[in-house]
């Protein structure tokens, strides 16, 4: 299957990467030296420096998804991206709209850089890569090839959601839709907040049990889950909708 490199809109609002690692040195230790190798380069905060979504994830396995900790908080962050820091974990993600692979990319390997010249990073042991698409006043059977059904065809669901977890080439996949969901939309200071209807493709794409050791294995593994991602969310799109996001191969 031939992936566009972009589609315009891409509905996608949010993109989270979470390293898991392993050091010899305990967190306490290593937060210094990771506060040493950003400071130059990126602001840091002990706080959320972006609203929490309003959107609240189909609940799932606890330790399967990728999830961004808001209490003790290690924030990093420069005009593109924020890096949280936590024990045994990096969480990467936008610092407002998606800015494109091409240019999150580099922003990510600029970072890691950072982190692994400490040298105090042994082996990195997960790659989770996430991405939400939210699609408002829409129905996802306009979009995507799947039909929420159940055992009382006669009715139709206001709302609805799906949860699935699976195997593909070698990584687990968790995916959850939510179909036609009220989420409250936050007007500018003074205005009341308007009730949305969105839909929501969440995708997230997990390789477990890694052996990494350096920096270029582990921007290849965060390469190929983004290619997985873009595998299953293409593989999923209605062909006439995809022409309508206007794909640029």
């Amino acid at each position: 299957m031939s992936l566009p490199r972009k589609i315009t809109p891409s509905n996608l609002k949010e993109a989270v990467v979470e390293i898991r690692y392993i050091s010899r040195l305990p967190f306490e230790v290593l937060i210094g030296i990771f506060y040493k190798a950003l400071a130059n380069d990126y602001t840091y905060s002990n706080r959320p420096i972006k609203p929490m979504p309003v959107r609240q994830p189909i609940p799932a396995k606890m330790g399967q998804e990728i999830t961004i900790r808001i209490g003790n908080l290690s924030l990093f962050y420069n005009d593109k991206i924020s890096i949280q820091l936590a024990e045994q974990s990096i969480v990467f993600t936008s610092l407002d709209e998606y800015i494109g692979w091409k240019e999150y990319k580099p922003e990510l390997e600029k970072a890691l850089t950072k982190l692994y010249s400490t040298k105090t990073i042994m082996q990195c042991i997960r790659v989770g890569l996430r991405y939400i698409s939210e699609y408002e006043n829409k129905n996802l059977k306009d979009c995507i090839k799947f039909s929420f059904s159940f055992g009382l065809p006669q009715v139709e669901s206001e709302t609805t959601g799906f949860h699935s977890e699976f195997m593909y080439n070698n990584s687990k996949i968790v995916l959850n839709l939510s179909n036609k969901v009220p989420f409250i939309k936050q007007q500018s200071s003074g205005n009341q907040a308007e009730i949305i209807t969105t839909s929501i493709v969440d995708i997230d794409v997990i390789s477990d049990n890694l052996t990494l050791t350096s920096l270029e294995e582990l921007l290849k593994a965060i390469e190929e889950n983004h290619t997985k991602e873009k595998e299953i969310y293409f593989s999923m799109l209605q062909p006439d909708y995809l022409e309508s996001l206007n794909p640029e191969y």
